[in-house]
């Protein structure tokens, strides 16, 4: 059992600080950084809205938003023109156009374009002219994207480039049928947290059924079937999770296959802003691998047990400083369980976080990640089973993109292989994972 600490509350209190910190860096309302600062903190705190296009010279402040920010077009504008200092605003709502298209240059676009790398956010990306003496852009140029080959205004420069510290945008994801991404994200430290993946894993102290060197993969992943919106920024999905769970031992000659788990079911996520939650009912089993069996004679003839079971199962996650941090917690009931003896409860909490960009390329973002899961099982007498991962996370720069991990791996406690839940193992590792 290790000792561990809520950070929700110093979380929030940073957030505060992050709140507070436009109003008071800059000196006069009527400067432009000021004005600057002030929507900056508008649009992350109240729409999370993440790294907009904008540009504000002499009051007149002007906002690029992105189709998924579209529906708050007019609270956006309401709020943006209650600042102190604005003069006027213009709010327009961007559409992807291909980079170097002849599209992407054409000063006569009808309405504003981002350029196509790095998600429209990074470094490099800029705004489509709206037209010869349209909106406060018409006739600006020398920036990628703008409509004009003129030169970049002095004033205009220190916006030409965004910050290379980027998420995704928050909470937004594309509605419909079998939509990308989901809304509630993987928990990247849970070993049974559906996925593809492959890990070697070293086995010490503990040795059971002379396990050293094991390869474990894991082959499946959450997918989404429909995505709609419920009202007051809220959204819905539902879809199934699979995956097979096995794992081999490398130390023998044939790099026998120890056990294989099956895992399927429905789920239904929710988010609203920086709170989302899951609620599933998935079917386990755990089947045996025929060199196992072979080389262990002795589950041939009795030992083994068959493990299957139902079970439904809600967890709840908050995100914090702007998808930097996460903690999460939920539990699980099992039904239709074989043995009948199995205990029925399990709890799970843990946090993860997800640091700023360490590299950039024009099609990834290059992240640190951690997470660490806690799980409780009434069977194991609710002893502890700890998972730590961290390492390396590479995506797109979009919300929805898919999420390819190289993490380091610790982990103590019950094996999570339903044959073998009452041997303790410990071990370190390393793995390869991908989320869609």
């Amino acid at each position: 059992m290790i000792g561990r600490k809520s950070g929700v509350w110093t979380g929030l209190g940073m957030l505060g600080l992050l709140a507070a910190a436009p109003m008071t860096a800059f000196g006069s309302a009527s400067s432009d950084a000021f004005v600057r600062g002030y929507a900056l903190a508008e649009l992350r705190l109240q729409f999370h809205i993440q790294h907009p296009h904008m540009v504000i010279k002499d009051g007149r402040l002007h906002v690029l938003l992105r189709r998924r920010d579209a529906m708050n077009r007019a609270a956006v504008k309401k709020a943006l023109a209650a600042i102190p200092g604005v003069a006027s605003v213009e709010v327009d709502v961007s559409r992807p156009v291909a980079a170097g298209s002849a599209e992407a240059g054409n000063s006569a676009a009808s309405e504003p374009a981002i350029g196509a790398n790095g998600g429209g956010e990074a470094a490099g990306t800029g705004v489509a002219g709206t037209g010869s003496g349209s909106g406060f852009f018409g006739g600006i140029g020398g920036v990628p994207g703008f409509g004009s080959s003129s030169a970049i205004p002095k004033w205009l420069k220190p916006y030409a480039a965004h910050p290379a510290k980027f998420h995704g945008s928050l909470y937004r994801l594309p509605n419909g049928f079998f939509p990308r991404g989901n809304l509630f994200s993987p928990l990247m430290a849970d070993p049974k947290w559906p996925g593809f993946a492959a890990s070697y894993s070293h086995y010490a102290p503990y040795h059971p059924n002379g396990l050293k060197d094991v390869i474990p993969v894991s082959l499946g992943d959450t997918l989404p079937f429909y995505r709609n919106n419920l009202g007051d920024g809220w959204q819905w999905e539902t879809g199934m999770q699979a995956d097979a769970y096995a794992y081999f031992n490398v130390d023998t000659q044939a790099k026998a296959l120890q056990n294989t788990d099956f895992f399927v079911g429905g789920y239904g996520a929710f988010r609203h802003k920086n709170l989302s939650f899951i609620i599933r009912y998935f079917h386990q089993s755990s089947h045996l691998g025929d060199e196992f069996l072979l080389d262990n004679p002795a589950y041939y003839n009795g030992l083994r047990q068959k493990i299957s079971y139902e079970q439904l199962n809600g967890i709840v996650s908050l995100d914090l400083l702007k998808r930097t941090f996460r903690v999460y917690a939920g539990a699980g009931y099992l039904t239709d369980i074989e043995p009948s003896t199995l205990g029925r409860w399990i709890f799970q909490y843990g946090a993860q976080y997800h640091g700023p960009t360490l590299w950039r390329t024009t099609n990834t973002v290059w992240s640190p990640v951690a997470g660490i899961d806690f799980k409780n099982w009434n069977q194991n007498n609710y002893d502890e089973d700890i998972s730590a991962r961290a390492g390396v996370e590479v995506t797109n720069g979009h919300a929805d993109s898919p999420r390819f991990q190289f993490l380091l791996e610790f982990y103590r406690g019950h094996s999570y292989y339903g044959q073998f839940f009452v041997n303790e193992i410990q071990y370190v590792g390393f793995g390869v994972h991908l989320y869609y």
